[in-house]
């Protein structure tokens, strides 16, 4: 990805800001990772790219570790998870402590098989009815 893609991708992350939107994510699928937990919910107007909330709480470490957290949180965003996660979705990562050692190349590669393990189950094809001959 060239700069200026990475520049554009950044300006085009769009974020969750308000507190009952982080509480109707939370009704949504999950998957646990030993990185973060990511929550996901399809949002009804099924338009507009996914947006992205952060959230590191207080037992995770002071100030300085949970602020280092969600920078590295935002930066993956803006370089990946707007290439693999599901448009019209809205995504809350919910840090943990072992991102602050982790290199940046396995905080991607996580995030992507999380978004992966969250795409929207496809309805299964209805089965046909028995013959009766």
């Amino acid at each position: 990805m060239t700069r200026l893609e990475s520049e554009t991708a950044a300006k085009s992350a769009k974020w969750l800001t308000h507190r009952p939107e982080f509480l109707a994510v939370a009704k949504g699928r999950r998957h646990h990772a030993a990185l973060f937990t990511i929550q996901a919910l399809p949002r009804k107007d099924a338009v507009g790219p996914a947006r992205f909330g952060l959230t590191v709480t207080a037992k995770t470490g002071n100030a300085v570790e949970r602020n280092r957290i969600k920078r590295r949180l935002r930066e993956v965003i803006r370089h990946r998870a707007l290439l693999v996660a599901t448009p019209a979705t809205d995504y809350v990562l919910i840090g943990r402590r072992a991102l602050l050692d982790i290199p940046f190349e396995t905080i991607a590669t996580e995030l992507a098989d999380g978004f992966a393990r969250l795409k929207p189950r496809s309805s299964p094809s209805p089965k046909p009815l028995p013959s009766s001959h």
